[in-house]
């Protein structure tokens, strides 16, 4: 783990079980709008540096990425991210299979931008609930670039990500989805502390 900052197994699962429900809220959501079952595995949480991060997501591959910037206990940029070729994937059930390839392509920021913001909000909204507190949330903002770039890697090499992997498996394909959530040490910091008294009070 990154800055010398280690969860105990109890904060650890504490993380585990907010996202859990977290993506289980987005994931109905998400069921409703392509209007099949959507099964997801259990969040594996992982702290990466951003450039390992990066390593990660795989240096040749192009990301498909929502952001957005919350602050309040602590500060972070959360992302979903997916390969391009999932992210089509998850528009193009979205949208309708009969739709031309083009016009895929061409609605696909639109689309996965308000995929994106449900996903995330729902986490976070998980993260709120659990603390008992408030998140600022910027909008959401729409990229797609390789992940060197995506991650800002020659500015940020020595923050933070939470990152969390989930399988989002639609009844008609298997789609591998990301969530990341990028802080500085000093957020790292203010997250332990905050899931150290959540625990102190169960």
């Amino acid at each position: 783990m990154t800055n010398d900052i280690k969860l105990t197994e109890l904060e650890l699962d504490l993380l585990t079980e907010m996202f859990n429900l977290g993506v289980g809220k987005a994931a109905a959501s998400l069921s409703t709008m392509v209007k099949q079952e959507i099964a997801l595995s259990v969040p594996n949480i992982e702290f990466l540096s951003i450039a390992e991060l990066a390593q990660k997501l795989g240096a040749n591959n192009t990301v498909c990425s929502v952001s957005q910037t919350m602050s309040g206990p602590f500060a972070a940029q959360s992302m979903l991210l997916f390969p391009e070729n999932n992210s089509l994937e998850i528009v193009r059930q979205l949208l309708g299979n009969d739709l031309p390839e083009e016009t895929i392509v061409e609605l696909q920021q639109e689309a996965f931008s308000e995929i994106g913001n449900i996903v995330l909000n729902a986490c976070i909204g998980s993260f709120a609930e659990g603390l008992n507190a408030e998140f600022k949330m910027d909008l959401p903002k729409y990229e797609l670039s390789k992940p060197v770039d995506l991650l800002n890697v020659s500015t940020n090499k020595n923050d933070t990500a939470l990152f969390i992997r989930i399988d989002l498996t639609l009844s008609t394909s298997e789609i591998t989805g990301y969530i990341a959530f990028l802080m500085g040490t000093l957020s790292l910091e203010q997250l332990k502390d905050v899931l150290s008294k959540i625990l102190k009070n169960l």
